[in-house]
């Protein structure tokens, strides 16, 4: 069996900086303990040059054990994988996704802790059940963050909530072809909360008049609705990969971790989806999980899932 998304790993410039980000305005929490990345397995595994040196620590609500954020700085400095973002039609991991309680003030806070907004909040209809207040933010490294309001119809999938901003509630991927991107995914056991063509938002998100969005949520049935796979692509708009850049120590979503209870099993799928490993499988202590047979597959637009499973 394969999970929803349990982790985002993130490459920041100040690792110190980001946690104090994160924490004062999402008001998220240290998982586990910080952790030093290095070594051929690591360097394997996250696709390192040879004697880089990573510092980790993951974040998220109190309590949550998905929809985590990994945030690694490395001892090279990188540039940012999406640049000025002046291409985000381009393929490849592009935002973090996170619920809050009240947009306005979660603003205020992101803005006061070194972090910038991309596009004012918007309200817009997900679902005839679902509607959303919606902005696109930035983290002090320029890592777009989906920060969101909602208003669910009672006794629809995201009526209860507890107030606190959520763990990962998507990452967003943006891809070549949305309808085969969606096929890789179902293959994982993944299903659809919503498929769409969304219209009339591209002052929002910033592409050319005319174009559209097709958006497809993805979920694994289970007992939450987060670590969804959230898929973007911009119809007719052309876009290249970033799997050349989304390297370390470059900054920004390096990759998205799914756990799995066989691996080897989880191998053999992904090859029938002809899926190609980043490397063989290697045994990591990998925050804050622990000890685990790691494996890494490239997906359909280049963008790196990393499959655990723990010892």
């Amino acid at each position: 069996m394969i999970s929803e998304l349990r982790a985002a790993t993130v490459a920041v410039s100040d690792l110190e900086r980001s946690r104090a980000f994160y924490a004062e305005t999402f008001g998220y929490v240290v998982h586990g303990e910080e952790a030093v990345l290095c070594g051929p397995e690591a360097e394997r595994a996250w696709q390192m040059p040879r004697g880089l040196t990573g510092r980790t620590v993951v974040l998220g609500p109190e309590g949550a054990t998905t929809g985590l954020v990994r945030l690694v700085s490395f001892d090279v400095p990188g540039e940012r994988i999406w640049g000025d973002y002046s291409r985000a039609q381009d393929h490849g991991h592009y935002a973090l996704n996170i619920r809050v309680n009240d947009l306005g003030q979660a603003l205020e806070r992101l803005a006061r802790t070194g972090g910038g907004v991309r596009s004012k909040p918007t309200h817009w209809t997900v679902t005839p059940e679902l509607s959303a207040w919606d902005s696109l933010s930035f983290d002090p490294d320029g890592v777009v963050l989906d920060v969101f309001q909602l208003e669910p119809a009672p006794g629809s999938a995201f009526a209860e909530y507890d107030g606190r901003s959520s763990e990962l509630q998507t990452v967003a991927v943006h891809v070549a072809d949305a309808a085969a991107s969606a096929a890789f995914y179902e293959a994982l056991g993944f299903v659809k909360l919503y498929d769409k063509v969304v219209e009339g938002m591209e002052s929002f998100f910033r592409f050319p008049e005319g174009t559209g969005l097709h958006n497809i949520n993805m979920y694994v049935p289970g007992d939450t609705m987060n670590g969804r796979v959230e898929i973007a692509q911009y119809v007719g708009l052309a876009g290249r990969t970033q799997r050349e850049r989304a390297v370390p120590p470059n900054l920004g979503i390096l990759s998205v971790s799914l756990e799995t209870d066989d691996l080897a099993a989880t191998a053999a799928l992904l090859a029938a989806q002809s899926a190609e490993p980043v490397c063989a499988p290697v045994e990591l202590d990998l925050p804050p999980h622990g000890p685990a047979l790691v494996q890494p597959f490239f997906g359909p637009d280049g963008e790196v899932l990393e499959f655990y499973q723990r010892r």
